[in-house]
């Protein structure tokens, strides 16, 4: 048995936001009501949005507006809702129960309950279960067992999210499709769009937006924010 998450190469990673703090208030799925949901959809969308540090940039304003077109009715997430929180490690107060819920029926191997914890995947597969705060994960192969410890409660909904999550969706790490227009067919219009947007990012919406960034990551760090007085 390791001491720590590097028993895993699913686990040593910092490409995931080990121990960070889920956010208190933000209801999750299943959703009793569309305020409820409503409510999900908004502070993710916001979340997306503190994630782009530039304009924002046309791709989140578009993933932006297609969250808003997603239904938002009682129930649980829509597919397009559910993978952007898996991607960006959405801080709503998941408990492993929810998640679990959630991703049940909209991915292969998810989540299932056993006595004392949780088994997943097939091939490798995975047990997760309850050590002091935190999780003892077990991996199994063709006979071969690893272990590693999660020193968090809150860690496993972290390891699920970054297990779940689409890492490489088209095209990133593809073979270019075929019947897919190429980067090179697509770029004199992508610049077209890219310099239409810099007009935009002058505006005074775009502007207030990036304000109000800057002075809430600001205030994370401890330091004065964009809209703060020099002295």
């Amino acid at each position: 048995m390791t001491a720590g998450r590097e028993g895993l190469s699913e686990t040593y990673r910092d490409d995931v936001p080990w121990g960070r703090p889920a956010v208190p208030g933000i209801p999750i799925p299943p959703f009793v009501d569309a305020a409820q949901h409503g409510s999900y959809v908004r502070s993710l969308q916001t979340f997306v949005a503190l994630l782009d540090r530039r304009e924002p940039a046309p791709a989140t304003i578009a993933l932006l507006a297609a969250l808003t077109a997603e239904p938002q009715g009682p129930g649980p997430l829509s597919p397009l809702t559910l993978r952007v929180s898996l991607a960006t490690f959405f801080p709503a107060p998941w408990t492993p129960e929810a998640l679990a819920r959630a991703l049940e029926g909209s991915f292969s191997g998810s989540p299932a309950a056993v006595r004392g914890g949780w088994v997943w995947y097939g091939d490798p597969d995975y047990r997760a279960s309850r050590a002091g705060d935190g999780w003892r994960i077990e991996r199994h192969e063709r006979g071969e067992r690893t272990r590693a410890t999660l020193p968090a409660h809150d860690d496993l909904v972290l390891l699920w999210m970054d297990m779940f999550r689409d890492r490489f969706p088209y095209p990133i790490a593809h073979v270019r499709s075929s019947s897919a227009a190429s980067p090179a067919d697509l770029a004199a219009a992508a610049a077209a769009t890219l310099s239409a947007h810099a007009v935009n990012a002058a505006m005074p919406y775009l502007t207030s937006w990036r304000t109000e960034r800057e002075d809430a990551l600001a205030a994370v760090r401890g330091e004065p924010g964009a809209s703060t007085p020099t002295r």
